[in-house]
């Protein structure tokens, strides 16, 4: 039976990283006095994260993602949903990913709620849902796929799982009151790069909050 290459490097993604957290719990439990380096429990706390949790985040140029697929949920037409939508495709063509576009229909029951579907089932490597328009979808759905990372562009999730990392700005939170003045096409671009570094890096189910 052929095997879906995305979903080996999922597979393998997480057994390393699985490797990684074993070996850190390791350090930390080291009784007072043994050899190990002081740096390994501020590594601990750095690479794994509580889910949920706000951290400080710098932007950061999204890396080479030459086969690397993203598939888009644009959940209203509102200016800063596309606004958002144009840092997403300038983003995707400087890094080399492959974006995929799933815009909520204008009618219908359950728009965002289709869109997300859609682009559950397009197995993209990151689904990334722009802006605050896809919180109610996203904070129901993503915990039903564990294995699937998922990256949530000027909004956070009430009670976020593992797999779901946010990045967030004074005036796009989804929580203050919003600033679509604050909401321009180079701050989505360092939000992305800032996000997929996250989680290309194995620290993901964070808020990243950029100054």
């Amino acid at each position: 039976m052929p095997i879906n290459p995305r979903s080996a490097r999922r597979a393998a993604a997480f057994a390393s990283t699985a490797v990684l957290a074993l070996a850190l719990v390791a350090c930390v439990a080291e009784p007072d006095g043994s050899d190990a380096p002081a740096s390994s429990v501020s590594l601990a706390a750095t690479a794994l994260p509580t889910p949920g949790r706000t951290i400080d985040a710098t932007p950061t140029a999204a890396p080479d993602l030459t086969g690397y697929r993203i598939a888009v949920v644009v959940g209203d037409e509102s200016e800063a949903s596309q606004t958002l939508l144009t840092a997403a495709r300038d983003v995707a063509a400087s890094s080399g990913a492959e974006l995929v576009e799933f815009p909520a229909a204008a009618a219908g029951e359950d728009p965002v709620g289709d869109a997300f579907a859609e682009a559950v089932g397009a197995e993209s490597d990151l689904i990334v849902g722009l802006g605050e328009g896809v919180v109610p979808v996203f904070d129901f759905e993503t915990g039903k796929i564990l294995d699937q990372e998922v990256l949530l562009i000027g909004a956070q999730l009430a009670e976020p799982t593992a797999n779901v990392t946010s990045v967030i700005w004074p005036g796009a939170t989804s929580r203050d009151t919003a600033d679509d003045d604050g909401v321009t096409v180079d701050r989505g671009v360092d939000a992305l790069g800032a996000g997929i570094a996250s989680i290309r890096d194995g620290v993901s189910g964070v808020v990243l909050s950029l100054d």
